[in-house]
């Protein structure tokens, strides 16, 4: 076999066999023993996937907090979304997205250390029923917000309390404020930023996961929304 190429000298091997039979030893042998050249060539053409949520980062010395909002899209009721989120019914604000009524919650965001990452997250508890795992969790209570540490299935046991910690964010100007949105199924950057009042060049200097492709999302990234205050829904 030649170094660094993708085939091999096989007429030695295969020139007494049936035509059809060394054409499968052949196939056989070249799944099970590809050449260096092969490998990368393989490797090379699978690119991991871009991250789905990037915390808004921050640092610990500026002990910055601010008011922030999360965006609920679970089809859940006022009241049962207080409970999870640890905060007044009657401080959650509707926001109708197409046919759909979700809702804006506004929640105390701050910069923490949360086993090694620092930057922005409002920290709520749930309590843990039969048959929950994290992720399941985070999808259908708290919009696939909620930020993993590893190893939630030893904490996630029936009855047990469990910190939940909620991606938001803060920015510098005071005339905004940052809602932290899942993306929706047929969701464009510019539709976002019409339903929340934002600008879309700000959204995307905003989100890390934006920089490769600044106009490309998908359903179930994370990002953060500066929205302007005097565009915020009423109650």
């Amino acid at each position: 076999m030649a170094r660094g190429h993708c085939t091999w000298n096989t007429y030695s091997i295969f020139h007494t066999m049936p035509t059809h039979m060394a054409s499968w030893i052949l196939f056989a042998l070249l799944l099970i023993l590809p050449s260096p050249l092969c490998m990368r060539f393989v490797a090379s053409a699978v690119t991991a996937p871009l991250s789905a949520m990037n915390p808004l980062t921050c640092s610990l010395f500026q002990s910055a907090t601010c008011n922030s909002i999360l965006y609920q899209s679970n089809d859940l009721q006022k009241e049962e979304i207080a409970v999870y989120y640890s905060v007044n019914a009657t401080d959650i604000r509707n926001i109708t997205n197409g046919s759909k009524q979700d809702y804006l919650v506004p929640v105390p965001c701050s910069c923490q250390n949360v086993n090694g990452t620092t930057a922005f997250f409002y920290d709520t508890v749930y309590t843990v029923k039969v048959g929950d795992t994290f992720v399941n969790v985070s999808s259908q209570y708290y919009s696939g917000q909620a930020w993993p540490l590893g190893g939630e299935e030893r904490t996630f046991i029936p009855d047990a309390e469990v910190p939940i910690h909620l991606l938001c964010g803060c920015v510098q100007d005071d005339a905004e404020v940052v809602v932290t949105y899942t993306v929706q199924q047929q969701d464009t950057l510019s539709e976002i930023g019409d339903n929340l009042s934002a600008q879309v060049s700000k959204i995307q200097s905003l989100n890390t996961n934006l920089a490769q492709n600044s106009t490309y999302i998908e359903a179930g990234w994370v990002l953060f929304v500066p929205m302007e205050k005097n565009g915020t829904s009423t109650p």
